[in-house]
């Protein structure tokens, strides 16, 4: 199974202006998870030209009726493996600090697998977030976080304006591969 990851798209009006670099990346998939900041359910409806969308809402996101678009936190199971999605890899608690830029993160004194459970409500194997515009990719006790970043407003120079990265996620036999993709510098051609 290959997942897209998408966050912070800050679309306004309709929600049909994504770049057509991020439909043609993501073309193949078989999900897309949007982490939060979309802005207007239109940047939803213009993912699902691609595959079937699942969403968490950002700070100041829309709400909707339905599973589409969940309102803080949700938990996707795909291939044996559960992935815990979230816009604010901070809140709710317990609380996993940025660093200063955002480049990276600051993890409590704990087990990390028991900190994510409690985030999450159970226990996750994966936490895709967004939030901070800058793409990561790290482990905190066995637990594979991912921060697609943003394709419309990167974190990293040249701002705005600028195409920014988003993320795969490649499940086969229970693993799970991940990897970014960088759309200024790897342009996806359709």
């Amino acid at each position: 199974m290959k997942i897209g990851l998408i966050s912070d798209t800050h679309l306004g009006g309709r929600g049909w202006d994504l770049p057509g670099e991020v439909l043609t990346a993501l073309d193949g998939v078989d999900l897309v998870l949007h982490c939060g900041d979309l802005e207007c359910l239109g940047v939803l409806d213009c993912l699902e030209t691609v595959a079937p969308v699942l969403a968490v809402r950002g700070y100041e996101d829309p709400t909707e009726p339905g599973d589409r678009l969940a309102e803080v936190t949700r938990v996707v199971r795909a291939g044996g493996i559960s992935i815990g999605m979230i816009h604010d890899i901070q809140w709710p608690g317990p609380r996993i600090c940025t660093n200063a830029d955002g480049s990276g993160l600051q993890f409590p004194e704990g087990r990390g697998r028991e900190i994510m459970a409690r985030k999450f409500g159970q226990p996750v194997d994966i936490v895709v977030f967004g939030d901070t515009h800058y793409e990561l990719v790290c482990y905190y006790d066995g637990v594979l976080l991912v921060n697609p970043g943003s394709p419309t407003y990167p974190g990293r120079p040249p701002h705005p304006g600028a195409l920014g990265t988003l993320g795969f996620l490649e499940i086969e036999d229970g693993a799970a591969n991940v990897r970014l993709l960088d759309l200024a510098r790897d342009r996806p051609r359709g």
